[in-house]
């Protein structure tokens, strides 16, 4: 095997599984307002600290609201060379216990075009910025973030493709509008989203435009990916990562 076939086997392997060196990648993070519905609405903003074009992407929280977990997250992607910002669709609210997290995550879904307005300020903060290429912007969430994703695809508020971890959606929810490729990560053992309808979903989609993926994971339940929960399966988590970015790689 000729030099330059090792070098092209190894950008192939870098690109489409979504490894990338990214150690030397220093970041800038800090709080932003991006949005106004007659209150400071702020976010964690992370991205890379140079001046050069990046991709952009929105992290919308679980229903515990914007807390550690995502703020790390924002900066995974930012070492990856993205420009990330974190929303906040509790105004400033998080919680640990689950009663409050329901509260927390009901009132949003009684305001529905707040949270609407709330993300399409998001899209557009990231889409302006100066480091970010606004034809490459994507949109990740995992639970009641990740049926915010999926709502983001949907309704084609301006992102390219959209993650969805163990969100909800409708199977029968008409998708016309929709021009985001969507990639989906669910649990074989999610008690709250059924295999079925997921096979459901990944067959609505298989007759739409776009490559669009959808993965389900044995042996892992509802909220796998999240390290500090009493569900945290690490195998699937990992490889629902490398997924995820090796999706956005290749869609943005």
């Amino acid at each position: 095997m000729k030099f330059y076939h090792y070098i092209f086997a190894f950008v192939f392997f870098i690109f489409f599984t979504g490894y990338a060196i990214a150690a030397d990648i220093k970041i800038v993070t800090e709080e932003v307002v991006y949005h106004n519905n007659g209150k400071d609405v702020k976010g964690y903003f992370a991205r890379p600290d140079d001046n050069q074009k990046h991709k952009g992407i929105i992290l919308i929280h679980e229903w515990w609201g914007l807390n550690d977990n995502i703020r790390e997250n924002a900066r995974k992607f930012a070492k990856l060379g993205y420009v990330a910002l974190a929303v906040d669709l509790y105004e400033g609210q998080a919680t640990t216990t689950r009663e409050q997290a329901k509260k927390l995550a009901t009132s949003v879904r009684k305001n529905m075009e707040e949270a609407f307005m709330n993300l399409k300020s998001a899209i557009s903060y990231v889409k302006n910025h100066a480091n970010v290429n606004p034809k490459r912007v994507a949109s990740i969430g995992w639970c009641f973030g990740g049926g915010w994703s999926y709502q983001i695809a949907k309704n084609n508020l301006g992102a390219k493709a959209s993650v969805i971890y163990y969100g909800h959606f409708n199977p029968k929810d008409d998708l016309g509008k929709m021009r985001a490729t969507i990639l989906g990560n669910f649990g074989a053992e999610d008690l709250s989203i059924k295999v079925d309808t997921v096979h459901e979903f990944q067959a609505k989609l298989k007759t739409l435009s776009g490559d669009h993926e959808i993965y389900i994971y044995e042996n892992a339940g509802h909220a796998f990916a999240n390290e500090g929960g009493s569900r945290y399966n690490k195998e699937a988590a990992d490889l629902a990562w490398k997924r995820t970015v090796a999706f956005l790689n290749k869609n943005l």
